[in-house]
């Protein structure tokens, strides 16, 4: 479980993930890694929806991968 600061997401991605990145972050900051890791596995689900749904693009969901090391 990490978050690569060096991997910057584009601003304009759809608000709700953005709103799911932060309570990620949130979580991460505090080192409250129960809650991360549930939350993690939500976010995981939901940006796989909205790739398979064309709202966000391939590189966005390889970027948002690589930021949080998910295979």
């Amino acid at each position: 479980m990490y978050i690569d600061e060096k991997v910057d997401l584009r601003d304009n991605l759809p608000t709700a993930l953005q709103h799911d990145f932060e309570e990620l972050q949130e979580y991460y900051e505090a080192g409250d890694w129960f809650m991360f890791d549930t939350i993690f596995e939500v976010v995981e689900a939901s940006v796989k929806a909205y790739y398979l749904a064309g709202k966000i693009t391939r590189d966005d969901l390889n970027c948002i991968f690589r930021k949080y090391g998910i295979d």
